[in-house]
């Protein structure tokens, strides 16, 4: 499977209502599609996204990869290694002189997070790409 750039730079710009696109778009855009295919079963690797009679899908599956670019180009977090990082935590319990310290580092953080943004995961909300079928009954 070859990484699909959804959205272009000028689309982008317009869309997204700024004057310039992040210096680094290109990889930006790439990183986006390829998460966001990820969580979207590759929907769109598998299907050609400009035959998908279902518009408004396409048009929130676009919002949700310039989502992504702006989230990676603004927080600098592009890779999950870079997310879990920002998740450490540091835990500390003081009894008299006695003090426990924990640092819940990468494997903590791995168990619930994502490196797809909040605001990416609403656009997509709704599409039926992130079915993934009853999970338990």
């Amino acid at each position: 499977m070859t990484t699909k750039l959804y959205v272009d730079a000028p689309e982008y710009v317009e869309a997204m209502h700024v004057t310039a696109a992040p210096e680094n778009y290109e990889e930006l855009a790439a990183l986006a599609g390829l998460y966001l295919d990820e969580i979207t079963a590759f929907r769109y690797q598998i299907n050609s996204i400009d035959s998908d009679p279902f518009e408004l899908r396409v048009t929130r599956f676009k919002r949700a990869v310039m989502l992504q670019i702006r989230y990676m180009a603004e927080t600098g977090i592009t890779s999950s290694a870079g997310y879990k990082a920002t998740q450490a935590q540091s835990v500390s319990q003081s009894i008299g002189a006695t003090t426990v310290s924990k640092t819940l580092g990468e494997t903590a953080a791995n168990v619930s997070g994502t490196i797809v943004c909040d605001d990416a995961l609403r656009a997509l909300s709704g599409t039926g790409l992130l079915y993934r079928g009853v999970m338990h009954l």
